[in-house]
């Protein structure tokens, strides 16, 4: 092999190794991402439930706003008293889109997201390890989450180092795909158990209107 070939190889090892460092920077120090307009709807949706149920009195509220791309930490957890925020990145349902969330449902075996405000009834130790039970409280959007065993986990395929593959692979700096579930990292699975098992509440934003897909 020719010592110029060799430079053009070595040139293009560098390079990648240098885009994948400034990736990985980026993608570990970028802030949080989530829209007003998805808090103020939550809010509202959470203040409403708690005009029928006066005897609850939850601490935390996530908000998890599909309008952003699954790269971004879009999930925020707000404490209700203090209004401090913590933000996780978190998956969306197969079928609901790739990069971003477009389509929602909340028919049994759509592999689709659904939007609207959850419970979190309990957590437990699944398939997946440490998980949280949700009861879906919109009868419009998300009234089949137990159904259709809709629950919060966590899994591999929310990491850094899985965007990196589907950026190599040519799918974009995206995420993996759940069967709808809320799906975060296993590094904040521990956390977010502990702010949202005790009476914490979900809710799940998108810009897209919920639209009535047949089950595949």
């Amino acid at each position: 092999m020719h010592s110029s070939a060799l430079k053009t190889i070595l040139a293009i090892i560098l390079a990648t190794i240098f885009l994948t460092a400034i990736t990985v920077t980026g993608l570990m120090s970028a802030p949080g991402r989530v829209s007003e307009e998805a808090v103020s709807e939550a809010k509202a949706a959470l203040s409403s439930y708690l005009a029928a149920h006066g005897e609850m009195m939850p601490q935390t509220l996530a908000v998890v706003d599909f309008s952003q791309p699954s790269y971004v930490k879009r999930m925020a957890i707000i404490d209700l008293q203090s209004g401090k925020r913590s933000y996780y990145r978190v998956a969306h349902g197969r079928n609901s889109g790739e990069l971003y969330a477009r389509r929602f449902s909340d028919l049994p075996e759509s592999n689709m997201s659904s939007l609207g405000l959850f419970r979190v009834t309990k957590r437990y130790d699944g398939d997946h390890g440490l998980a949280l039970r949700l009861d879906g409280l919109d009868s419009l959007r998300n009234s089949n989450a137990a159904k259709r065993d809709i629950v919060l986990h966590s899994a591999g395929y929310v990491s850094i180092p899985f965007i990196l593959l589907n950026i190599v692979t040519l799918h974009g700096p995206m995420t993996g795909r759940s069967n709808g579930c809320f799906v975060i990292s296993r590094y904040g699975i521990d956390e977010v158990v502990e702010k949202l098992a005790d009476g914490g509440f979900i809710y799940a934003w998108g810009e897209y209107k919920l639209k009535k897909y047949k089950t595949p």
